[in-house]
């Protein structure tokens, strides 16, 4: 199952139901708790970095909560990019939006700022576990002492021993969530074998930011989608 991420039609699509939340449930409280962080402890004058802006989504909750807030966006999509700027067209002086892949990050002329926070949201599972480690890396030389890197995304799952605790969660979200993807629980496992991405599991995720350098810890998870955290501690 390819996503057509180039596809203007796919892109409007998805943008829509993540507005909705189908296919997952608990995007909008991760998304709220990760934008809480960034409106308690952004300083003004510094710069957030939003790895796969997306359709801008995200930019237009924080900005809401924090106006003042600056935020320099990397995006591979131009579709995803045309919806972004036409959503974010009442905020274009507090964001710059890069034309990029992100595994190629070191190649990116990032504008000259202090990055407070960096942030990521349902984007990194796009890359290959080499190209995930060497991001973290760079992260880590990129952000200043203090400085926070937040990792909202989907982290893979061994059904294995767990599979009937999967499907129960995985069927009361679709039960209590206002946005249903129609899927049942065993649906739901079989859809994640034919995912074309590389989503890592928590683990991997969280020794992979202390080989960075990072202190790291898990904020939030739920089922196969996590909050992550990682503070290059003074």
């Amino acid at each position: 199952m390819k996503d057509e991420w180039q596809d203007p039609e796919f892109a409007a699509e998805w943008d829509q139901e993540a507005r909705a939340g189908i296919g997952n449930a608990t995007r909008a409280e991760q998304v709220d708790i990760l934008i809480s962080y960034i409106a308690d402890f952004y300083k003004e004058g510094n710069a957030l970095l939003d790895l796969g802006m997306g359709s801008g989504l995200v930019e237009e909750l924080l900005f809401a909560r924090r106006p003042d807030a600056y935020v320099v966006g990397i995006e591979s999509s131009q579709a995803m990019i045309d919806l972004a700027k036409a959503r974010l067209a009442p905020f274009e002086r507090q964001y710059r939006l890069l034309y990029h892949d992100l595994a190629d990050f070191e190649q990116i002329a990032l504008p000259p700022a202090t990055y407070q926070i960096v942030f990521s949201v349902q984007a990194l599972h796009h890359l290959d576990s080499e190209v995930q480690q060497k991001l973290y890396r760079s992260l880590f030389k990129l952000l200043p002492p203090g400085g926070v890197f937040l990792l909202n995304d989907r982290i893979a799952l061994d059904p294995g021993p767990f599979s009937d605790l999967y499907r129960s969660m995985w069927n009361r979200l679709e039960r209590v969530s206002e946005g249903k993807s129609g899927l049942n629980g065993d649906e739901f496992l079989e859809r994640l074998q034919h995912k074309e991405d590389c989503p890592a599991t928590l683990e991997e995720h969280l020794s992979w930011l202390r080989q960075a350098g990072f202190e790291a810890t898990c904020i939030h998870l739920h089922l196969n989608r996590a909050l992550i955290a990682g503070v290059k501690w003074k």
